[in-house]
């Protein structure tokens, strides 16, 4: 077993912030914990990936915040200040697990929510028929944090030289409101001249992986160190040292 803490800053929202511990199994997979979180909103995760990099269980807790105003009072504003937490206006909660059913993928999901959201959140948890969409999907993808890209790029070997183009589909888990969608997508290797450069550059870069979505626009090459966690997301999220 072996213990990992990180973190990462997000690029395109300098508030954003991800934290996560993983215990990392001998025969492939890990436990993990994180937290994602901004000005006015958190969600909290664990997450158990089997040993063939698949995705069995992730649980989220999200909670959102009033924002901080000339009228929030005295107390709220000192807490904020020192890194805590206000008093939270709506929360939601979503379990969402995957088992084998033949050479298909079932997913299965409960959540509940309650307190003031906001009418910009999404729907909690999955459509109807959403089930189909997503029998071909073996990852959780927990939207803007990197933690979740390190399943494809190990169970793929993406981080290895000369891995050609490698089509899968995530089960999306949007941020902060926890509706499930599928989110297709493909992995390659990166180029090896970028890979030989940024290693020299960063010590701590073991390869470069080429990720692209397949339904936005979205293709970017992504530093990963030798677990396979990403060092730096273009324009999402750049590794920090863990507050």
């Amino acid at each position: 077993m072996t213990a990992v803490d990180v973190a990462w800053q997000g690029l395109d929202d300098e508030t954003r912030l991800d934290v996560a511990s993983l215990d990392f199994a001998d025969e492939g997979g890990f436990v993990a914990t994180g937290r994602q979180s901004t000005e006015t909103w958190r969600v909290q995760w664990d997450l158990v990936v089997d040993a063939r990099w698949r995705t069995k269980f992730v649980t989220l807790d999200a909670e959102g915040y009033a924002p901080i105003s000339p009228e929030t009072d005295d107390v709220s504003r000192e807490t904020a200040d020192e890194g805590g937490w206000r008093e939270p206006v709506w929360q939601r909660h979503l379990n969402l697990w995957r088992r084998d059913d033949g050479a298909r993928s079932l997913w299965r999901w409960e959540g509940d929510g309650s307190g003031d959201a906001p009418g910009w959140l999404a729907p909690l948890g999955m459509e109807d028929g959403m089930e189909l969409l997503l029998s071909d999907a073996v990852d959780v993808d927990l939207g803007g944090c990197p933690v979740t890209n390190t399943m494809p790029i190990r169970r793929l070997g993406v981080d290895a030289a000369g891995v050609g183009e490698r089509p899968i589909t995530t089960a999306w888990v949007r941020l902060p409101d926890l509706a499930v969608m599928p989110s297709p997508q493909v992995y390659s290797s990166g180029p090896q001249a970028l890979t030989e450069a940024m290693t020299v550059l960063d010590p701590r870069v073991f390869s470069v992986v080429h990720y692209r979505s397949a339904t936005r626009d979205v293709s970017v090459d992504l530093t990963v160190d030798d677990h396979g966690l990403v060092l730096t997301y273009p324009d999402l999220a750049a590794r920090v040292d863990v507050p």
